[in-house]
């Protein structure tokens, strides 16, 4: 992997005067990332209870206290969610940076869970509350980044600009219309909360750190079976329910050409046919949903699996409007940035570039044509988080204090060349 010239010169004085650090909870930093998450974790900010807007407002406040300017923050609403741009000016040298959160989360009841999930709850080294991984803990140290960079005076001579979006779990409707605005803006590059990080080993030490530069497409093919049906006494050969799971039997043996060592791959998620229980079949239809390697025409799979699954008769389409998104290229600078910010902690632990299967807000950005890379602060051990999307989503405390000056020290590096002189 290529590494920047200035890796040994620029960035290595900011660092010796910047030195990577946990936070104690009690000094103000600790109070203010602190209480910041555990406002937002305790918002229930996901689909139809209007609570996206409220944690807009709230970060909103915090950042206007902070000293950051009215006009400078804009909460852009988006039906019954909104996302938030938070603009720290600088003196235009360069292109703008991005950096990105969600402020919305998986749906969780109460009645499941062992702690309610709009609490935040301390237990044995950990923090349980829905949203403390996905994607709350990025929101809020980014938010505490930028409050806390301003309390020391920091100048940046770009642009630095906190995108947060209100549906990333859902529509992604708010996820466009910032990538659609923002890309009028011409930023560099962003860099996004919500994947990438290290990785720990069961002792704890550092042993990898990853940057998410892809993402695999994600696209749903509907197909079809009619018949004429008839009743049930008086069965047939061609059943439309017989004739589609043969067809997917032979989806299922179909496997995509791999690159290195990722494929794209096609699995059938629902099904519905009949419309009696005395009534041969007279439709039964399948979704089948892929992820597509990037860079593979949508087109091109939707014709494979109808070449896969054998039947002429049957109806293949695509569900919605799909669209992929290229992979970000690796930026020496950038990469330089990571493995400095990241030093004292896990010195000489690779940074590795790697592609997600899974959607996130970057594919938005990256169809924009703004690279978009995707990072977190901590190096959690095998176990340590867990219940993302699911039950008793849970960090160790450390990712949140521990990792704490990741942000701010890669703002440093990233946001004014005078910092690395």
């Amino acid at each position: 992997m290529r590494r920047a010239a200035l890796l040994a010169t620029g960035f290595a004085a900011l660092i010796a005067t910047a030195p990577a650090r946990a936070v104690d909870r009690d000094s103000p930093e600790g109070r203010l990332l602190f209480d910041l998450f555990r406002a937002i974790v305790e918002m229930p900010t996901v689909k139809g209870r209007e609570q996206v807007p409220k944690m807009a407002r709230h970060l909103s406040a915090r950042l206007r206290k902070a000293g950051f300017a009215a006009r400078d923050i804009e909460i852009v609403p988006v039906g019954e969610t909104a996302g938030l741009i938070v603009t720290w000016r600088g003196t235009g040298a360069r292109p703008p940076i991005l950096f990105l959160a969600h402020m919305d989360v998986v749906e969780a009841k109460k009645s499941d869970w062992e702690r309610d999930p709009f609490r935040l709850h301390q237990e044995n080294g950990f923090l349980y509350g829905r949203g403390a991984s996905d994607n709350k803990l990025g929101v809020a140290q980014l938010v505490a980044a930028f409050i806390t960079l301003k309390r020391q005076g920091f100048r940046p001579d770009r642009d630095l600009v906190l995108a947060f979006t209100g549906d990333e779990e859902t529509d992604m409707n708010s996820s466009r219309a910032l990538a659609e605005r923002l890309a009028a803006r011409k930023p560099e590059f962003a860099i996004n909360s919500d994947s990438g990080g290290g990785r720990a080993d069961a002792a704890g030490k550092p042993i990898s750190f990853g940057v998410q530069v892809a993402e695999k497409t994600f696209a749903n093919f509907a197909v079809t079976i009619r018949n004429p049906g008839g009743h049930s006494a008086r069965p047939r050969p061609d059943n439309a329910i017989y004739e589609l799971a043969e067809l997917l039997g032979r989806v299922r043996a179909h496997q995509f050409p791999a690159e290195g060592n990722q494929r794209t791959t096609c699995v059938p998620t629902l099904l519905s046919g009949g419309h009696a229980d005395n009534a041969l079949p007279q439709r039964a239809t399948a979704t089948i949903n892929c992820r597509i390697l990037p860079g593979v025409p949508i087109d091109d799979i939707g014709r494979a699996l109808a070449e896969a699954g054998g039947n002429p008769a049957a109806e293949w389409s695509v569900v919605g409007e799909p669209f992929g998104a290229p992979a970000s290229p690796v930026h020496p600078e950038l990469f330089a940035a990571f493995t400095e910010a990241v030093k004292d902690r896990a010195p000489g632990v690779p940074i590795t570039p790697y592609m997600t299967p899974g959607a996130t807000d970057g594919k938005h950005f990256r169809a924009r044509g703004i690279p978009t890379y995707g990072v977190s602060a901590d190096f959690t051990r095998p176990g340590e988080v867990g219940g993302v999307h699911g039950l008793n989503e849970r960090i160790p405390e450390s990712a949140l204090f521990e990792a704490f000056d990741f942000w701010p020290r890669l703002m440093r590096l990233l946001g004014s060349e005078g910092e690395k002189k």
